[in-house]
């Protein structure tokens, strides 16, 4: 159901990698003064067609219409020229830099002497006033809240004159208050005349601020519809090809009984990021989440509690076992999986195969001369279980998409039983068919006994699966409620260093048992 007057067209748009047929003739209308979700599963192509919309990668075929006119975007540069912006998922901002700084820099022919011209700075901060008034000029980026760091990215792009705007999972890392403001100007800047394409895995955001919905399947846009014409529901059947089954996405509340994991006093520290006297217990078969805003201590807690960062004070208990502790080396072999918050960074190693990386974490437990053709049958059924595309074992780990090596990682931890699993963001960024079956290996190991510290920004997630919820803002925990007792905008208010009218931090932290 393409607009009637389209600013935009992709004709027949085709793009390949290796083997990987990551645009198969696709076509797409985009009007002006309207909003487009683009959907699909991980591997579906959303992200190459918008790099090629935005001249990151060329097309190998087909055409791009701006306004009925066919253009050549052979690079970003050129895109920027045409009035296509692209604001991605990782900030580009300087944090030791201001806000008035940081969009000074991006702005079109800005030398440094410029900033002394009242009209320079009026015209840079023009959009900030108007879409971001609570965000004063001289504030460091770095003293910024996540939604408002992404506010200052979107406006970076509309200074350079972009009216074409694409917005790559704007509201991962988002509070709900924050994606609330998000959407409210992604319909501004709609009507006022841009055109919006809003990559996303959140039906929320869908439902909430886009006009039409693209579905992409294996390479190609299979359906379009209006959102008003349409339900949650009936989009992700429409993403993945069928419906999806609940099986294995149900898990009962942990039995009163003597707890497993003891997180006791933890406070460790790192260049500057610090997390102090954090203690917390969890039960057999509990899922304990953690909620915070992006960079309140998430990746430090996670990195100590898995033996990465030493403590300063504390210790992790399992089973009345000290495991992590200060001046003593991790006693975690086997007891642990850790899905941590970078997988590309400190989880694989980029060069080696999907083999050997499968094998990372057991080398101890394989002999001297290991059995590399049993490895790589492991290998194989772990690929077949979690659907990791390409489906290659001697394919080099750096050669996969982010959400088939988060696949990877996961299937790779909880490979064996495991006592405790610490995952941060472990469907980050996945498509609802991949969630599901990372959520179902996830809750198999919480049905045998394991405990789960699941630290995640989706707070749907977390009050929908989760036993208690903790927040964790400025490095400590500030409240432990109840996931059936909490809701959305409490958590945000406690994420963001508030306190909530519907119930205080001291009641909340009481409830830890």
């Amino acid at each position: 159901m393409p607009p009637t007057s389209s600013r935009v067209e992709l004709r027949r748009l085709s793009k390949r990698f290796g083997t990987v047929q990551a645009c198969a003739g696709v076509d797409l209308h985009l009007g002006a003064g309207e909003v487009v979700a683009l959907l699909g599963e991980n591997g579906a192509g959303k992200s190459t067609l918008m790099k090629l919309l935005y001249g990151v990668y060329p097309p190998d075929s087909g055409d791009i219409l701006i306004d009925g006119r066919p253009v050549i975007v052979d690079s970003p540069r050129r895109a920027r020229a045409l009035g296509i912006g692209m604001v991605f998922q990782q900030f580009s901002l300087i944090p030791a830099l201001s806000v008035r700084e940081n969009l000074m820099l991006a702005y079109p022919g800005a030398p440094w002497w410029q900033g002394s011209s009242a009209g320079a700075w009026s015209r840079v901060l023009q959009r900030l006033e108007t879409l971001a008034p609570e965000v004063h000029p001289n504030s460091k980026v770095a003293e910024l809240a996540v939604g408002q760091r992404q506010q200052i990215e979107l406006i970076k792009v509309l200074n350079l004159d972009a009216s074409i705007v694409i917005l790559d999972e704007p509201t991962s890392v988002l509070t709900p208050q924050e994606a609330e403001r998000l959407w409210g100007m992604v319909r501004q800047l709609a009507d006022s005349g841009h055109t919006l394409v809003f990559i996303t895995h959140k039906m929320e955001d869908v439902m909430a601020c886009t006009d039409r919905v693209a579905v992409m399947r294996n390479g190609q846009v299979v359906e379009e519809c209006r959102v008003a014409d349409t339900t949650e529901q009936a989009l992700v059947t429409r993403m993945m090809g069928g419906s999806l089954s609940e099986d294995g996405l149900r898990i009962d509340s942990p039995r009163p009984r003597a707890h497993r994991v003891w997180m006791k006093n933890i406070s460790a520290t790192r260049q500057g990021e610090h997390i102090r006297g954090i203690d917390l217990k969890l039960m057999p078969g509990e899922i304990l989440g953690i909620a915070g805003v992006s960079g309140n201590g998430q990746h430090l807690f996670a990195d100590a509690m898995a033996g990465l960062v030493p403590l300063t004070e504390g210790e992790l208990i399992i089973d009345g076992e000290v495991v992590v502790g200060p001046k003593m080396r991790p006693a975690i072999a086997g007891r642990l999986g850790y899905i941590p918050e970078q997988p590309a960074v400190n989880a694989v190693a980029g060069d080696l195969d999907l083999t050997i990386n499968a094998a990372l974490g057991r080398f101890k437990a394989l002999a001297l001369f290991p059995d590399w053709d049993a490895e790589r049958k492991r290998t194989e059924e772990l690929i077949n279980a979690f659907n990791v595309r390409p489906p290659d074992p001697a394919l080099a780990v750096g050669q996969l998409s982010g959400g088939n090596l988060q696949k990877l990682v996961v299937g790779r931890e909880l490979a064996t039983p495991r006592e405790l699993i610490i995952a941060c963001y472990p469907t980050m960024g996945l498509d609802a068919g991949a969630a599901q079956a990372i959520y179902q290996a996830l809750f198999k190991q919480v049905s045998a006994g394991a405990c789960m510290l699941w630290i995640s920004e989706d707070l749907d997630d977390l009050l929908q699966y989760a036993h208690r919820i903790a927040v964790l803002h400025a490095g400590e925990i500030v409240g432990v409620i109840e996931a059936k007792q909490a809701d959305r905008y409490s958590l945000g208010t406690w994420m963001t260093g508030g306190v909530s009218s519907s119930q205080s931090i001291a009641e909340t932290a009481a409830l830890d048992p």
